[in-house]
């Protein structure tokens, strides 16, 4: 049982390392960085939020002792399929100017699908729901950048300006909802409930 404690509670620290890299990320954004453009602090949080989201967690489940190993499997997948986008995608954001935003809602929808066809074999996950939410409104965010962004000039974030403000209040609300079911999910994963599967 103490294994299994501990091994959720690492999470946390997991999960604040994270936030502080977030931070750095968005300092040196807004001050140094020649790629991407500047970045809001809306859009610096929904970063933070959705590589949580969409990468620590997942990865984190699929090692996670008490979950069945049909639940494991699940989250790997979906784990090593956001791992195979970063490997793809990075590259092509740094050094070509060819990255388009429905490159990453064609794989939030093939993802989506692939998490919900699995777990019909699986047991039931309430993270499930909040991931949902979170790929949904990645997409979301992807599309309305579509409409007031350029990636082919080069710009990769939402700034301050007021082309992107209704963008920016949009992914306020999001992280308004987001956030808080996030951590109401971490406070039940990282209690110890005396459970043989996550619930």
């Amino acid at each position: 049982m103490e294994t299994f404690l501990s091994y959720r509670l690492r999470l946390l620290p997991a999960i604040a390392a994270l936030v502080v890299a977030g931070v750095g990320f968005f300092i040196w954004q807004n001050h140094h960085s020649s790629v991407g453009g500047e970045i809001s602090l809306a859009k610096a949080l929904w970063l933070v939020t959705a590589l949580v989201s969409l990468y620590l967690i997942p990865g984190w489940l699929a090692r996670d002792p008490r979950l069945s190993v049909s639940e494991r499997k699940r989250y790997a997948i979906f784990f090593y399929g956001f791992v195979l986008r970063a490997i793809i995608e990075l590259p092509v954001i740094i050094f070509t100017r060819e990255w388009r935003c429905w490159h990453g809602i064609s794989h939030n929808i093939v993802m989506l699908a692939l998490l919900w066809i699995m777990r019909r074999n699986s047991d039931h996950a309430r993270y499930d729901v909040l991931l949902t939410l979170v790929l949904l409104a990645e997409s979301l965010n992807a599309w309305l950048f579509s409409t007031a962004g350029n990636p082919a000039a080069g710009i990769y974030f939402a700034d301050n300006s007021t082309r992107f403000a209704q963008i920016n209040l949009i992914t306020w609300t999001e992280l308004a909802i987001l956030v808080p079911l996030l951590i109401l999910w971490l406070w039940t994963y990282t209690a110890d409930h005396h459970e043989l599967q996550l619930r």
